[in-house]
């Protein structure tokens, strides 16, 4: 694989990441404006840029998922103008080539959708800090969601949340290496977005048999058949 596919297979799975974490991108998911919860997700996606850039910080990760958004409102309002002017099919075909990975931000682009060093530096829990400080430890002593009384209030409301559950997953995996299992499913779970629903099921179902029959050790040359 060449650099250049290396590094877009590499935003693919970044903007895979991005896409399970709604707190950064999911107005109407109910932590969007919990900052403490923005700054665990902000870690994930930071877990997973540096498998590729091992310096990168929280502030480049937001604005190369800034720049990316941007992109994708450009050419989102590009298609919605041609289609409105009545344009041939050509005209409304999508030019920017991770345009239907991030199809999931469609309804939650606006003007100012995007995350700017103010709105950062504004949000204690994804600080910027200075090159000398420790990313780690910036500011967690500053986020009012981590008083004494709040924990008490965290304790009362029952069981765990589980998409809290699934950050934390999310994070202890993406700590370890990834092998090339990881990225190939990485890979198909991009294909699989682009199917629809009906055809999503018969892939799922192929994969499902595919992956028994190796499990029972029964694979061979001929044991894909595609039927009509």
């Amino acid at each position: 694989m060449g650099e250049k596919s290396s590094e877009k297979q590499f935003i693919l799975e970044v903007i895979e990441v991005y896409h399970g974490l709604l707190a950064l991108w999911d107005v109407k998911w109910k932590d969007y404006s919990n900052r403490a919860k923005k700054g665990e997700q902000y870690d994930v996606l930071l877990e997973k840029y540096r498998e590729k850039y091992p310096d990168a910080d929280k502030q480049q990760v937001v604005k190369k998922i800034n720049s990316l958004r941007t992109n994708f409102r450009k050419e989102l309002k590009r298609i919605r103008d041609a289609e409105r002017s009545g344009a041939g099919a050509e005209d409304v075909e999508p030019l920017l080539w991770y345009f239907e990975e991030m199809k999931f931000l469609a309804n939650h682009e606006t003007p100012t959708a995007s995350i700017s060093t103010m709105d950062i530096s504004k949000d204690s829990s994804i600080d910027v800090v200075d090159n000398n400080e420790d990313l780690g430890n910036a500011n967690e002593t500053d986020d009012p969601t981590d008083t004494p009384s709040t924990k008490k209030m965290k304790k009362k409301r029952g069981p765990q949340d589980p998409s809290e559950e699934l950050v934390k997953m999310a994070c202890q995996r993406l700590r370890q290496p990834q092998d090339d299992s990881d990225k190939i499913a990485a890979a198909w779970a991009v294909e699989l977005r682009k199917m629809d629903p009906r055809q999503q099921m018969f892939a799922k179902k192929a994969i499902n048999d595919i992956l028994f029959e190796g499990q029972m050790g029964t694979l061979n040359r001929n044991s894909v058949l595609i039927t009509q």
